[in-house]
């Protein structure tokens, strides 16, 4: 009686991946130490400007205020240090009413070996701040 055991042996992670074409333009292969993190608001008229507050740390917890001004823009960029938490406050005027919506994240890098290479995704890179209806 004769046994064959075939041994499959890859170091590509990704087994569904053609090394010899792989388009790494949408990988990261340089391992970041710090990430862009997108706060959102809810632009209520045109012109209006929201006050927003960013700490490092936990909600409750906070460590350290890292940015407080007026944000104007829907969107707002914001290059952080890998590996903390975030969160933010946005204070709303609505109906005579004051309203704060809190949000945050923990800011990582996760990598993932495709071929010979370890792609860096970041994980935790949106904080939302939007009023829900």
């Amino acid at each position: 009686m004769i046994l064959f055991v075939f041994v499959i042996v890859s170091c590509n992670k990704d087994y569904n991946v053609d090394c010899t074409t792989y388009d790494y333009s949408n990988c990261n292969t340089i391992e970041p130490t710090n990430a862009d993190v997108t706060i959102t608001i809810t632009k209520q008229t045109k012109d209006s400007k929201v006050p927003v507050w960013l700490y490092k740390g936990k909600y409750g917890n906070s460590q350290e205020l890292i940015f407080f001004d007026t944000i104007l823009d829907v969107e707002t960029k914001f290059n952080l240090q890998l590996n903390n938490d975030y969160y933010a406050i946005a204070k709303y005027y609505k109906d005579e009413k004051t309203i704060y919506a809190i949000d945050g994240s923990y800011l990582k890098k996760v990598g993932k070996a495709v071929c010979d290479s370890m792609c860096w995704i970041i994980k935790g890179d949106i904080i939302d701040l939007r009023l829900k209806n």
